[in-house]
């Protein structure tokens, strides 16, 4: 922690779970009070039972069917990601992924942290499976990192997840300090040129694990990356990419 003072202001910082974990699902108003402080929130068993059963079926279907499905796929050694347009997923065939990204509660976070309807809800439904990770991995989406476009994620494992399959590393607080970077940066430099991994270990950070079914919703100004999965275990992951407007226009992604 010393260290990282360097960095950022110790009380503007949090690595105890307590902050941010809670043990049954709150209201809108804290769920927005608690991201726009720290910067995430966690619910652990939000999704059980046949749902999470169901999603975990569709999220095998649109990975096998992924060179199929018309959508970007990022493809590496061990990651495959497949990057749903949700309003071109077929809800008939991945009905259950369809209905979780479009719960109304998701919307009224989103109404309430951009300004009503001032959003994309989902636009991206980013399907996930990394395997055994080898070697120092000193880039995102493991290197911890702040993303050089701003996006609030829903974001949920579809297995038990710790440290040894790729649970998410997560420095509460951070965003604060890195949405200042981040804004400094797009106004001075092309988006390539921002620099938004953070150095280790000077900045702390800790492991977002849970249960099967576990939700957290973080706004990605806040330090994060994944940890490294270890052999014989592998991460099972889907995330909801919510863009303001202004993000989007930025971007070039609406007029």
């Amino acid at each position: 922690m010393t260290d990282a003072n360097a960095i950022y202001n110790q009380s503007d910082i949090s690595v105890e779970t307590k902050s941010v974990y809670r043990n049954s699902f709150t209201s809108v108003e804290d769920i927005v009070e608690t991201v726009r402080k720290w910067g995430i929130i966690v619910f652990p068993d939000y999704v059980q039972g046949s749902r999470l059963a169901n999603l975990n079926v569709e999220f095998d279907g649109l990975l096998a069917n992924r060179s199929q499905l018309g959508f970007a796929v990022d493809e590496y050694e061990n990651i495959a990601n497949v990057r749903v347009r949700r309003n071109d997923l077929n809800s008939t065939d991945y009905p259950e992924t369809a209905s979780f990204f479009e719960e109304p509660f998701m919307s009224d976070v989103s109404d309430a942290y951009f300004g009503a309807g001032d959003y994309r809800l989902n636009g991206e439904i980013f399907v996930s499976e990394i395997t055994e990770t080898k070697g120092p991995q000193l880039k995102p989406p493991f290197a911890l990192h702040f993303d050089k476009r701003n996006v609030l994620k829903f974001f949920i494992y579809l297995t038990d997840t710790d440290e040894r399959n790729g649970a998410m590393r997560a420095l509460p607080g951070s965003n604060l300090r890195n949405r200042i970077a981040r804004e400094e940066a797009m106004r001075c430099s092309a988006l390539n040129d921002i620099k938004n991994v953070l150095p280790e270990p000077l900045v702390p950070s800790i492991p977002i694990c849970g249960p099967a079914g576990t939700l957290f919703i973080f706004d990605t100004d806040m330090c994060h990356g994944a940890s490294s999965v270890e052999a014989g275990f592998t991460r099972r992951t889907m995330r909801g990419h919510t863009h303001s407007h202004a993000m989007l226009r930025a971007m070039g992604a609406m007029p």
